[in-house]
């Protein structure tokens, strides 16, 4: 998951620890990544952080924005 947080950070610009509080407030780090660890971590991390970017879009926040 930290590689996760890491490959959004670098490729957003923003703080890890702001990707980890956009992630931990949508749920989506406790319900995509924690729950689907086992399955995750057989894709490569560059899918994964692209993966993770299209599902914030789709529940209304931006990892890019400095809010939402």
């Amino acid at each position: 998951m930290t590689c996760v947080i890491g490959a959004l950070a670098l490729m957003t610009g923003k703080s890890c620890s702001l990707i980890y509080q956009k992630l931990r407030a949508s749920g989506i780090l406790k319900d995509y990544l924690v729950a689907a660890y086992d399955v995750l971590h057989t894709f490569s991390l560059e899918y994964v952080a692209e993966d993770v970017i299209k599902l914030m879009q789709k529940k209304g926040y931006s990892l890019y924005a400095n809010h939402g």
